[in-house]
């Protein structure tokens, strides 16, 4: 590859790993408990989001972005490998946004890596993919949402039957629900910076895979901080509006309960360097708040939410795979084959 194909090339995949932040930052419904529950507008809520998942995504963003990136694959993948996943990536999370389905930004580029590894061993006879890093993420994948609901739904029991039930009247019930709404705000917070680490961070982590040594991350991550706040902001509201308003009926104190529940099992998948999915994680904790509150979800959006996330790891490696034969059909020209 000539020195000015890969210099346009590395331009291309900077702006691709922008737009692949923008859309993660679209599909963020960490603000939706607090829309919800009424403790902020939704416009005060995802300009805030956007702040704090720019200053997580440079703090905590390293150790995720090495996992979701190279530690993937076996080896430094070429540059118009990566810019088929990004576009894979690109086009699905954007696409769900609009519909106001929030999505796994770990299962599409997941999903897409996968499809670019199928490819690799079935068509050029070479491993790409490393089997038992996806076997670690998908444990984490499976695991994560079902302590998340089972904490957030225990919490929200301790919570009823220690403060809420013993109020007396409705201006003391009020009172604690205003106590709920500020330390609900604060475990938001935690959310949002341990997100900035753990989501916002994919993006730029697909740029890892391009390189045999480890990289400085400063300016790659507060790039990708930068293109999730935006994202948020212009089109995340559909999203947060999605899971905050429309899944299930919220109070300070069972968002308090559920963003407790997403905050610890994050954070801690943030410290490990373990690319959880996010979405899920928040969603089942919301779920598990109401189940203890027996409120019951709705149905038609539950059923919407679990059928956009079955479908994002096929339909992000089917992509990657078509993506690649169009590529393959007409830019190819551009670059050196990939193997």
């Amino acid at each position: 590859m000539s020195l000015v194909a890969l210099f346009i090339s590395i331009v291309v995949l900077l702006i691709l790993a922008s737009i692949v932040a923008f859309a993660i930052g679209a599909n963020d419904s960490t603000m939706a408990s607090l829309v919800g529950a009424k403790v902020l507008s939704l416009r005060s809520a995802v300009i805030l989001g956007g702040i704090l998942l720019i200053i997580g995504a440079v703090v905590l963003g390293q150790g995720v972005s090495t996992t979701i990136g190279a530690n993937m694959v076996t080896q430094p993948l070429p540059v118009d490998l990566v810019f088929v996943i990004a576009l894979a990536i690109i086009v699905w999370m954007l696409f769900s946004a609009y519909l106001g389905n929030p999505i796994s930004a770990t299962h599409s580029i997941v999903g897409s890596i996968v499809g670019i590894g199928v490819l690799g061993e079935l068509v050029w006879g070479t491993p790409i993919v490393r089997w038992d890093t996806i076997s670690i993420i998908i444990i984490g994948w499976v695991l994560s949402p079902i302590l998340s609901l089972a904490i957030a739904y225990l919490l929200q029991r301790y919570v009823r039957r220690t403060f809420l039930s013993k109020s007396r009247g409705l201006t003391e019930v009020q009172r604690r629900e205003q106590i709920f709404g500020w330390l609900l705000l604060v475990m938001v917070i935690i959310i949002c910076l341990s997100r900035g680490g753990n989501d916002v961070a994919k993006a730029i982590g697909l740029l890892t895979v391009l390189f045999a040594e480890p990289i400085e991350f400063t300016l790659l991550l507060l790039l990708g901080g930068v293109g999730m706040g935006i994202g948020l902001v212009v089109l995340g509201r559909r999203v947060v509006k999605t899971v905050g308003i429309e899944l299930t009926e919220l109070r300070p104190s069972t968002g308090f309960s559920s963003a407790t529940a997403g905050a610890m099992v994050l954070l801690a998948g943030t410290i490990l360097g373990m690319p959880l999915a996010a979405t899920h994680i928040l969603i089942t904790s919301i779920i598990g708040a109401g189940m203890a509150n027996q409120v019951s979800s709705n149905k038609t959006v539950l059923r919407k939410l679990i059928f956009s996330s079955l479908l994002t790891v096929p339909v992000s490696a089917l992509l990657a795979i078509c993506f690649w034969g169009i590529y393959e059909m007409t830019l190819s020209i551009l670059f050196l084959p990939a193997f």
